[in-house]
């Protein structure tokens, strides 16, 4: 299954900013505290990957704006990579990983 780039929508785009945040932090402290913040519920939750629309990974699900939103925010802990999804895992898109993973 091809997942496509992510894309910022608009200037004020909340998830694009959650994205650029976690993209741009300077080491995996910095992202994992990050990425803490933002944890589902403040608790974390795995992303399971059911449906198969991600490669075989290690997922945690991060909201973007609280549980009634549908944005989202995966990532896979063995390799940083990010996705992002606007409707709820309805499209996955992949967004990168930061500098210091590569």
């Amino acid at each position: 299954m091809e997942i496509k780039d992510f894309e910022k929508k608009k200037k004020n785009d909340l998830l694009a900013v959650s994205v650029e945040s976690l993209l741009n932090t300077s080491s995996e402290n910095e992202f994992l505290f990050l990425m803490g913040t933002q944890l589902r519920g403040g608790k974390g939750k795995r992303y399971k990957n059911y449906d198969r629309k991600l490669p075989l990974g290690n997922y945690e699900e991060l909201e973007v704006n609280g549980p009634h939103d549908s944005r989202r925010i995966v990532i896979d802990r063995d390799n940083f990579k990010i996705y992002a999804t606007r409707d709820h895992y309805q499209t996955l898109m992949h967004a990168g990983k930061p500098n210091w993973a590569n």
